[in-house]
């Protein structure tokens, strides 16, 4: 086997060489570089995922309460309708009693008018016993 010295190769500093060199030692400062990007990245995404955690906690707290007030507005809306339905039938019912009130004063105006009719024909008829002439020799 031959040897280095016999084969000829000698150790040379040319362009050639400090270019690769160079380019190595740029590569290992880029890749480390890179993954000290890489770790800090991961800590600002650890800190961003927790707070967006935090946000999402006090978002579904506000939509619990979101909820609750739903709930409640849906219940007073049920008890608008059954109020409307008690105001309905209430109205229903007064107009009833406003019809009965009515027929029982024109009743009453009939009755008056009757009594009114047989006062007068009871004044006509006194008065024409009045104004009799007194008859004389009866005894009853």
């Amino acid at each position: 086997m031959p040897d280095s010295a016999s084969i000829g190769f000698k150790w040379e500093w040319n362009i050639n060489t400090v270019a690769v060199l160079i380019g190595f030692i740029g590569g290992f400062v880029a890749w480390g570089y890179t993954l000290s990007e890489i770790k800090s990245g991961r800590d600002q995404n650890a800190r961003d995922i927790q707070n967006l955690v935090t946000q999402y906690a006090g978002i579904e707290t506000r939509l619990q309460l979101i909820e609750r007030a739903e709930a409640k507005n849906d219940q007073l809306e049920y008890r608008l309708a059954q109020n409307e339905k008690s105001v309905e039938n209430i109205d229903v019912r007064i107009g009833r009693v406003t019809e009965s009130y009515s027929n029982q004063f024109a009743d009453f105006r009939t009755q008056l008018s009757a009594i009114s009719t047989q006062i007068a024909l009871t004044n006509q008829t006194l008065q024409r016993i009045e104004a009799r002439p007194p008859v004389v020799g009866r005894d009853p």
